[in-house]
């Protein structure tokens, strides 16, 4: 109760300081009567959706009236979804109550002109809709595709993008048939078909099922292939350096080769400050053979004049100081005038975090010097957030998180977490130097405490660490290097070498990390990768009074297995030595206890740890965990999961890497919120050992690896 009652104080006074930190806000004025739309005919959740979408359509004619004018617009938009979901021929019965007392009734059908009186001012509008039959597609017939598989031209024509979808679930529209038909011929003419053309046949419909059939035909031409890259126009200025045509022949012509073209020859003059090149590119092609039709390229380059930088100029940086600001864009004033070295500026200044918006723009526009004017809109300088999560193991945790940017007009930030759960209880300041020594090197400084109840131990740590952290571009990673001072407490040990270990111990270390992330989505990943390596190497001439080496690498890769399948690895691996010291003088805290709803599944947090005499924890020197999941979308929001874990640990690195194995299956539905999935997972144990259980239900927020 005392530590329970210690953090409900530092709530109360990071609630207290975040009050007098934030400004007085007025009170909100009385929001104005604005007249009342209802929809009804598609059930509760259709109806209300269409409901929040017209009130946000009819938001500037929408007061206390509507006139017949926002009337048409509101029936024109239901109608438009309507046909859209596939109900073509809907009737909408429009139900006007207008300020003279007397209730309008209006029929809207289909494209048929409706005459509203006018004046009009409606003050309840209830649009009750009747969506007859729901048009669908039951097949789809595509002739003259040879470049890509039928079952992934009829896609384009198909929504599968959830489990449940298939070709009676996707319904029918002209709008959406034109959509799929130049999708698909966008596809092809990525593929270098430049003269593809698809042409869907005038589709077969039955009026009183509304099952409708398409025919497709597909004319693919030859395959467009450029042989020759001439450069055309005004001799390159002797400043320019010369351009490498080689990497871009033998390749299909496309779009995308376009651009890329494009771009690489407008980057070599822009590097020499020519900032109004223009580049035009323009297709010879010869004659076809074996489907195959050669292509010379003439790109006709207008460099523009030579451009040089005037005064780098901020605007709207109220509370930074020019000189920190100046830091971060990369020209000279006088230098040649290199638009994507100042967007590359632009990307320093926000990294500096206290920026909502950054834009950039040139005076004059035109011009041989043209002074670069960043138009800046700076960031709340304070902010407190509540924190609220949950986990099988910790259950319901909260806290708040205190931010304070900008420090002394230099962007420096601290921060302020005070997270409590029903098993541990957290609380870190951080305080951060954006461009410590240079743009690209960021500094830190952190102190940090945990009091945390695991399965065989109660953990205490409390230290501090300074650190450096920049972005690697050569290894398109970011590095961190830190120095951390640590106390180490394990009591109320119920671990097999609880006689031998040492309860408290002072470690001093040098910390590394090094991370590569090429996920598509942080929250939800379904393509990309992420790997990282951390190592914690404690020793005696850093101030410890242990000696140990901690490493921990791996990571994890996300790939699409169709439109709405996902197949997500992960692989880790750690190992911690002790080198130069015993296995006695090994802390507790340092040790592997895997197991959880980011771990080995089939366990609780730390319950897959190996187990020693009477079935007693013991701590892992090394572990390697893989995660294997098979996940379905059911819906745009709802997955689910099957998943396989795999688990091996040793206690001793005589049997490095695995003395025991352990091995997990299970189910799980997820659901997709703005911070994450929210996910409910089922890991049945295959091989448990005594006193395991049979497997572990796991309720928690985030993805898991």
């Amino acid at each position: 109760m005392k530590r329970v009652a210690s953090f409900i104080g530092a709530l109360a006074f990071a609630a207290s300081l975040s009050a007098a930190l934030a400004a007085p806000a007025a009170p909100p004025a009385p929001a104005a009567p604005t007249a009342k739309l209802a929809v009804s005919g598609l059930g509760w959740w259709r109806d209300r959706e269409l409901r929040i979408a017209l009130q946000l359509l009819l938001s500037e004619q929408r007061t206390v009236t509507l006139d017949a004018n926002a009337v048409d617009d509101a029936a024109f938009f239901l109608l438009s979804a309507l046909n859209d979901d596939g109900y073509l021929r809907p009737t909408i019965r429009a139900e006007l109550t207008t300020t003279a007392g007397p209730v309008i009734t209006v029929n809207f059908v289909g494209d048929t002109p409706v005459v509203l009186p006018r004046p009009l001012a409606v003050r309840a509008a209830l649009f009750r809709i009747e969506p007859g039959i729901r048009f669908h597609i039951t097949s789809v017939a595509i002739t003259g595709l040879t470049a890509l598989r039928a079952d992934v031209g009829r896609a384009f024509f198909q929504d599968d993008s959830t489990l449940l979808s298939s070709f009676a679930t996707t319904e029918f529209s002209p709008a959406k048939l034109k959509h799929s038909a130049n999708s698909l011929r966008a596809e092809l003419r990525d593929l270098g078909y430049a003269e593809a053309t698809v042409d869907p046949a005038a589709p077969q419909i039955d009026a009183t099922s509304g099952a409708v059939t398409l025919a497709v035909t597909v004319r693919e031409g030859p395959r467009w292939e450029v042989t020759a890259l001439r450069l055309a126009g005004a001799a390159a200025p002797a400043d320019v350096p010369a351009f490498a045509v080689a990497p871009f022949l033998k390749k299909p012509w496309t779009p995308a080769w376009s651009q890329d073209v494009s771009t690489a020859l407008r980057r070599t003059y822009y590097a020499a400050g020519y900032p109004d090149v223009s580049v035009t590119l323009t297709p010879e092609p010869g004659p076809t053979a074996a489907g195959v039709k050669p292509l010379a390229v003439v790109a006709q380059i207008t460099p523009g004049p030579a451009v040089r930088v005037g005064t780098v100029r901020f605007q709207g940086a109220e509370h930074s100081r020019l000189p920190s600001l100046r830091s971060r864009v990369p020209l000279a004033d006088g230098a040649p005038l290199d638009p994507l070295a100042l967007e590359q500026g632009r990307y320093r200044l926000s990294r500096l975090g206290v920026f909502n918006i950054i834009n950039l723009r040139y005076a004059p526009v035109t011009g041989a010097v043209r002074d670069p004017i960043y138009l800046l809109r700076e960031t709340p300088r304070r902010e407190a957030n509540l924190l609220l999560g949950y986990g099988s193991y910790e259950q319901f945790r909260a806290g708040v998180e205190l931010r304070q940017r900008n420090l002394f007009g230099r962007a420096h930030q601290n921060q302020l977490t005070l997270i409590q759960s029903v098993k541990s209880t957290r609380g870190d300041y951080t305080y951060t130097v954006p461009g410590l020594l240079g743009a690209g090197l960021d500094g830190t400084m952190k102190l940090f405490g945990l009091r945390r109840r695991e399965l065989a131990f109660f953990r205490q740590e409390y230290g501090g660490t300074v650190g450096v952290s920049r972005p690697l571009p050569w290894l398109g990673a970011d590095g961190t290097a830190g120095y951390t001072f640590q106390n180490l407490r394990s009591t109320k040990s119920r671990l097999a070498t609880r006689l031998l270990d040492r309860t408290a111990v002072s470690a001093a270390s040098l910390d590394l990390g090094l991370a590569r992330d090429r996920r598509d989505n942080v929250l939800r990943p379904h393509r990309g990768y992420r790997i990282f390596l951390r190592t914690e190497l404690a020793a005696a001439a850093l101030g410890s009074q242990v000696d140990y080496q901690r490493i921990e690498f791996g990571g994890a890769w996300h790939t699409t297995m169709g439109r709405s399948r996902w197949l997500h690895l992960g692989l880790n691996h750690g190992v911690v030595m002790t080198l130069g010291s015993t296995d006695r003088d090994l802390p507790v805290n340092k040790r592997f206890y895997p197991g959880g709803e980011n771990s080995l599944r089939g366990y609780a947090d730390g319950a897959a740890a190996p187990r020693g005499p009477r079935n007693a924890f013991l701590g892992a020197k090394t572990y390697t965990l893989l995660n294997v999941e098979l996940e379905q979308a059911v819906t745009k929001n709802i997955s689910v999961v099957v998943f396989a874990d795999t688990l091996g640990t040793a206690v001793q690195l005589a049997r490095y890497p695995v003395d025991e194995s352990l091995y997990t299956a299970g189910l799980g539905v997820r659901y997709q919120t703005l911070i994450g999935p929210l996910r409910l997972e089922y890991g049945r144990n295959l091989n448990p050992r005594p006193n395991d259980p049979a497997g572990t239900l796991h309720l928690s927020l985030g993805f898991p690896f």
